[in-house]
């Protein structure tokens, strides 16, 4: 829990520490509190952070922390070739191309996506069989017989920032006592138009590069979103750089920052908005202004 001061700023952050009989809480003070805990357990630790002075949460004086839950869903499109592809020698990730975040001709939907041609290595491949196929036993060494001869793409796709996508509070406990979170999360109608489109263009291209046999799946990969930036209190929960609008000395830094997914991954954004948060937080004490 981070403790809130009647002055209107955070003074540290109650964590738990050590096991068995050494268990127990602790404070640490902070001058300024950054909370890093991605898209699900940011708003968990400020919502369950309520006391008081914000008895909806800490940051949350326009009820939007936890709201507006995203993802990059991520359909993907396999083949079998004949020619040997060895897969496994490239990094998981090949190849990418954002075609369809820059071109809007025949799209039947808004947003883009980007896609990725695969090498994951024999024991994901084989998870992936088994989950998105149900093989197992002996149809699953089958397939697996095929490793070498495979290849794949898998989209990162937009998905619309809605409010009804959100992380909430229950009122089940953890073994620690704390609120366990609530995630409820469904795709929009412009969201499913999009992974179709992935999925038919990504089958037509493997295709068109001799693959058969090709069966598609559908799979989801970074949380983003439930604390975002803006440059308006009444509709995001931290400016720009990532400081609360409410508590002066409170800073977000992590994917629950963007206020929509885009259809690329998130990793350089999210390094360097913490670039700019830290120089931000080091230039303002440095001119006494926190």
């Amino acid at each position: 829990r981070i403790e809130l001061g009647r002055d209107g700023r955070v003074s540290g952050v109650h964590y738990r520490r050590g096991a068995g009989e050494d268990a127990g809480w602790r404070f640490q003070r902070a001058r300024n509190v950054v909370v890093s805990g991605y898209a699900i357990e940011t708003p968990r630790l400020l919502l369950a952070s309520a006391c008081p002075q914000a008895p909806q949460g800490l940051a949350n004086s326009s009820g939007l922390v936890g709201t507006h839950l995203t993802t990059h869903a991520g359909p993907g499109a396999w083949a079998t070739f004949d020619e040997e592809i060895r897969w496994y020698k490239g990094p998981p990730n090949m190849a990418v191309s954002e075609h369809w975040n820059y071109q809007d001709s025949g799209k039947d939907f808004h947003g883009g996506y980007a896609f990725m041609s695969q090498g994951p290595l024999p024991r994901t491949w084989a998870q992936l069989l088994a989950t998105s196929r149900g093989l197992w036993g002996q149809a699953l060494r089958q397939e697996m017989l095929k490793y070498n001869h495979m290849s794949g793409l898998v989209a990162v796709a937009e998905t619309e920032p809605r409010a009804c996508n959100r992380v909430e509070l229950t009122d089940e406990r953890d073994r620690h006592g704390l609120p366990v979170p609530r995630v409820v999360f469904s795709y929009s109608d412009n969201d499913r138009r999009m992974q179709q489109h992935a999925l038919g263009f990504m089958s037509e291209l493997l295709a068109a590069a001799g693959g058969r046999d090709v069966w598609q799946n559908a799979d989801t990969s970074h949380i983003l979103g439930t604390c975002r930036m803006g440059s308006d209190t009444a509709t995001s929960v931290v400016d720009a750089d990532g400081r609360s609008w409410d508590i002066p000395n409170l800073w977000i830094c992590d994917g629950s920052l963007f206020p929509t997914c885009g259809g690329v991954n998130p990793s350089l954004t999210i390094q360097a908005i913490a670039c700019r948060s830290a120089d931000r937080i080091r230039r303002l004490a440095a001119r006494g202004e926190l």
